[in-house]
């Protein structure tokens, strides 16, 4: 028997996306280049989300920009940074997503 922990939380307020998922998780983060609209945020942005993953499950799409993990400020952290930070989360992570167009 197969034991499946549900993607658990997925809240949107309009302007941040949190979601609680398991992993592995399906997405693909690259490190984010200067953007002139948002001078004050490095971090990672979603490059690719994995069909039918459990962060494609949760909502999360191309061009979000991950700015929290386990509710730990990641928006000027390296991709070395970011990705040891999830790595070292326990199996279901909390992630918070910022996107620029709703």
């Amino acid at each position: 028997m197969e034991l499946n922990i549900s993607t658990g939380l997925t809240f949107d307020d309009g302007d941040q996306l949190l979601i609680s998922a398991q992993k592995p998780l399906g997405i693909i983060l690259e490190e984010r280049e200067d953007d002139s609209m948002i001078t004050s945020m490095g971090g990672c942005v979603v490059a690719e989300v994995v069909s039918n993953g459990e962060a494609d499950k949760a909502g999360v799409k191309v061009g979000d920009i991950l700015v929290a993990v386990q509710n730990q400020d990641v928006s000027a952290s390296s991709l070395e940074d970011v990705m040891s930070r999830i790595g070292n989360a326990p199996r279901v992570v909390n992630l918070r997503f910022w996107r620029r167009e709703r």
